[in-house]
């Protein structure tokens, strides 16, 4: 028997152990966390007086959910964020706590999503820094007011939270704890006993796992780790914060929730990263009341969809230290500001000058129209036309977006300044469908292939953030660019690219059957477009890629877009490559990935100390043996 035989038979019975432990664990917090676990344990009743036991039927969940037209579900709930930053004595802490009752109502199904009126009337808001009250009376008032009106919930068949609409007169704050009490409480159902799945919050996308409790229709979810955030935090060394936590949760028969309870933890700064640390953390209950039928449907939702305002559940938050927009102006006109954006050539007085610009057109939207006139008409430089179509960019405005449309439909602009309106499109918050068409005209009608590719490129990025908000435009645009990848008038790896950024299943046949093209660079672009994709068929298809693929940088690729990816389908795979791969960079980018575990998960750890202590390579064992210190 070979010293590598021995140590894969070593590693397996590791694999073992761990796995039991895990379960073990996972019986003793199964049992903990049940509502009567702690509880002291009543005499039996004699057998003459004890009730007929009620008998609870294992229920179904997610996509097989029974879905109502107009049934109401009526719930009382608690929530309340505890955050702390910095040391004591001069640790500073807010608390914000809500509760309440929220009815959720089903209205129906488009594009793939499902529908719910969301109605909430508060009976308790507080906003604490220390133990100073935040608002004033009649502030409160006002929150209150804005909280009790009516908000469009869209899911996806398993229950994930994918956007809420809100009526224009809500602000910030109660947009922010709408949307943090949704996320809170979601149940995202796949099939079977236990899985792992993607999920969002008000911080962004998170990795988390389900498995059955031990009586029926209970469930025990498990916050893992952050995979992306809307805002990077820079207090966190990559830019995510640390997080655990824990939903307890029963469900009806129907697959709808019947109560949940939990808590979360999420923390950033401190250690080596220099900055104060940070905790945050949160409690929430939910508990159903009760379940009628109104009268209410899609077109409810379909009348009303012109005034409101769409998000997800995370958003990208402005920084706290920028001033405010007329400050940042001052009393300068468009064309001083232009004329000072083309002389600057210091990258931050350039970057502050098109800033003050963008908030000159959130100022007076029409200015926008007359800055991007002069882009089209060729009197402003290259220079000074690419800062130009940035600010119309980041001003956000629908004038200023509409004006970034004529920029991509004006033939006789410079191809140059064409592909950097693409890019900046691309990049767009709150992009349009209209601003989206255009980079579609875009792709068919421009002879630069630079400008073809870009504006492909941007329609993928804009297709994304569309689908949650507009699902049946954004599924219309995607298939125009999939009959143009199939005819074959752009690039594969174009094509592939423009799919990864859509992260859209509809492009997985596509991304599949480019698996088995030639040319390993463009088998490396698909392995990575498949990353952002969701589904198990995917999972599969990436294993398979990272143990079958012949060539090294494919199978580097695949394990990259698994990093970026809920980890838990993937361990054994990545377990099997860590032991058998024969490329000593398919091994380094795997315990890179594993590295990123070790937090949250047992296996990886184990697998990293077999790394450090048994792999051929001392890249190899010297990168697991830093990563296991850090």
């Amino acid at each position: 028997m070979t010293p590598r035989t021995k140590s894969l038979l070593l590693l397996l019975a590791i694999l073992a152990g761990v796995s039991a432990w895990r379960a073990g664990q996972w019986l003793w917090l199964r049992e903990a966390s049940r509502p009567d676990a702690w509880k002291a344990v009543p005499p039996s009743a004699p057998p003459s007086q004890e009730p007929p036991a009620e008998v609870t039927r294992q229920g179904v969940k997610g996509r097989e959910r029974v879905l109502t037209p107009g049934r109401r579900h009526r719930y009382t709930f608690d929530l309340d964020t505890r955050t702390a930053e910095g040391l004591e004595p001069d640790r500073s802490r807010l608390h914000t706590g809500w509760s309440g009752a929220l009815d959720l109502t089903y209205l129906g199904t488009e594009g793939g999503q499902h529908l719910f009126l969301g109605q909430v009337v508060p009976t308790r808001i507080e906003l604490e820094a220390g133990e100073t009250p935040v608002l004033s009376t009649d502030e409160q008032r006002e929150l209150q007011a804005m909280l009790e009106q009516p908000v469009y919930v869209a899911q996806d068949v398993r229950g994930r939270v994918l956007a809420v609409h809100f009526d224009p007169a809500q602000d910030a704050m109660a947009r922010r704890l709408v949307r943090s009490l949704l996320a809170s409480t979601q149940f995202v159902a796949e099939d079977g006993s236990q899985w792992s799945t993607e999920e969002t919050d008000t911080t962004g996308d998170f990795e988390s796992e389900y498995r059955a409790g031990g009586s029926a229709n209970t469930y025990m979810k498990t916050k893992r780790r952050y995979l992306r955030v809307a805002t990077p935090d820079p207090r966190a060394p990559d830019g995510v914060p640390r997080m655990r936590g824990y939903l307890a949760v029963m469900l009806f028969e129907d697959g709808h929730v019947k109560e949940a309870a939990g808590s979360d933890v999420v923390e950033s700064g401190g250690g080596t990263t220099g900055r104060p640390p940070v905790r945050a953390e949160t409690r929430v209950a939910l508990t159903h009341v009760a379940v009628d039928q109104r009268p209410a449907s899609l077109g409810d939702f379909q009348a009303a969809r012109a005034r409101l305002r769409p998000e997800r559940l995370s958003v990208r938050e402005a920084s706290g230290t920028a001033p405010p927009d007329r400050q940042l102006v001052g009393s300068a006109s468009t064309a001083e500001l232009m004329r000072l954006l083309a002389r600057e050539t210091e990258p931050k007085a350039r970057d502050a000058a098109r800033a003050r610009l963008a908030a000159l057109f959130r100022l007076e939207p029409a200015q926008a129209e007359y800055a991007a006139n002069h882009v089209r008409r060729g009197e402003a430089g290259p220079a000074l036309a690419a800062q130009v179509v940035e600010a119309l960019g980041s001003a956000g405005t629908p004038e200023s977006l509409r004006a970034l449309t004529t920029v991509l439909e004006e033939a006789r602009v410079r191809p140059e300044t064409l592909a950097h309106a693409a890019r900046m499109a691309g990049r767009v918050e709150h992009p349009t469908v209209e601003l989206a068409e255009a980079l579609g005209r875009t792709v068919d009608a421009a002879r630069d292939e630079g400008v073809r590719n870009a504006a492909a490129l941007a329609m993928g990025a804009l297709v994304k953030e569309l689908e949650p908000l507009q699902p049946a435009r954004s599924h219309s645009l995607l298939d125009a660019m999939l009959r143009r990848c199939h005819a074959r008038t752009m690039e594969t790896a174009v094509c592939l690219r423009t799919l990864a950024n859509a992260a859209s299943p509809r492009g997985l046949a596509y991304t599949k059957s480019a698996l088995l093209h030639p040319e390993p660079s463009v088998r490396a672009v698909a392995a990575d477009a498949l990353g952002g994709i969701p589904g198990a068929e995917v999972d599969a298809l990436l294993d398979q890629v990272l143990r079958g693929d012949p060539s090294p940088r494919v199978r580097v690729r695949a394990v990259a877009a698994i990093g970026r990816r809920v980890a838990g389908p993937h361990m054994q795979a990545l377990a099997t490559v860590l032991r058998a791969e024969q490329s000593e960079q398919v091994r380094l980018e795997t315990v890179r990935v594993l590295g990123g575990l070790r937090a949250v998960d047992e296996l990886a750890v184990a697998l990293l100390r077999d790394a450090a202590d048994n792999d051929a390579s001392e890249k190899v064992r010297h990168l697991a043996a830093s990563l296991l210190a850090g």
